[in-house]
This record gives C-alpha cells, sequence and structure tokens, in this order.
C-alpha cells in the first residue's frame, strides 16, 4: 500500500521488493567481503556493520545488482532522484567518490569508464 503523493523511485523500490520476493529473489548482494542486506538496508564489511548514506547506498546497490556492467551516470542520478529534487551527474561522482574511500581498502573497485558511467569491477581480493 502507498499512499499519495509518492515520489516514483519509492514506487519502483516497493515494486522491485515485492518482484524479488515473489520470485523468492535475493535479498542480499554480496561482494567479496561486503555484503547488502536489500530489506534491512544494512551494509557489512566482513561482517561487521558498516556506515552508508541512503544515497550512496542506492547507488552501490544498482553497481553492486549489475557487476562487471557499465552503469551510465545518468541511470544513477535516475535511481536516486526524487520528484522534489533532482541529482544531476556531478552530483553522482561525489557520492562514487564517498564510495570509493570507503571501499578500496577493503580491495572493491568502482571503475570510471569515461563518457559513459561506473563499473564495479568483479571481486578479486585484497
Amino acid at each position: 500500500y502507498l499512499t499519495k503523493p509518492f515520489a516514483l523511485p519509492e514506487l519502483e523500490a516497493r515494486i522491485e521488493a515485492l518482484l524479488r520476493r515473489a520470485a523468492g529473489g535475493q535479498v542480499r548482494l554480496t561482494h567479496g567481503p561486503l555484503e547488502f542486506d536489500l530489506d534491512g538496508h544494512v551494509i557489512s564489511i566482513n561482517g561487521k556493520p558498516a556506515d552508508f548514506s541512503v544515497r550512496e547506498m542506492m547507488v552501490l546497490e544498482v553497481l553492486m545488482q549489475r557487476t562487471g556492467q557499465v552503469v551510465i551516470k545518468t541511470r544513477l542520478a535516475q535511481k536516486i532522484s526524487n520528484w522534489d529534487d533532482e541529482i544531476g551527474v556531478n552530483t553522482i561522482e561525489v557520492y562514487i567518490h564517498r564510495l570509493r574511500k570507503k571501499l578500496e581498502p577493503w580491495g572493491i573497485r568502482i571503475r570510471t569508464i569515461h563518457g559513459l558511467g561506473y563499473l564495479l569491477e568483479p571481486y578479486a581480493g585484497v
């Protein structure tokens, strides 16, 4: 149940969650030592809770769902925007920078594909 007015990304997130649950889909994404519980919105590294902002989590979720594939900046911007506040591609660069600072010490790499977007490289270890 979703009351009006609602943000389109909220509707999209709820539909995705319902589809995952109905299909017995994955509610936990893993990438090396990184684990993302999508239902609880909890991220842990090596089993310990990690501190990420809501928008960092949204960007990370998209990247983790498409590990090894290029995700264009505009797709990331759409994913974390809502009707009240639109996110530009320059803002995405800020979130990617923050994610890199938190993840690179653990051997998790986000590569920039110039002119396109970002790629979460398959985990190769530290």
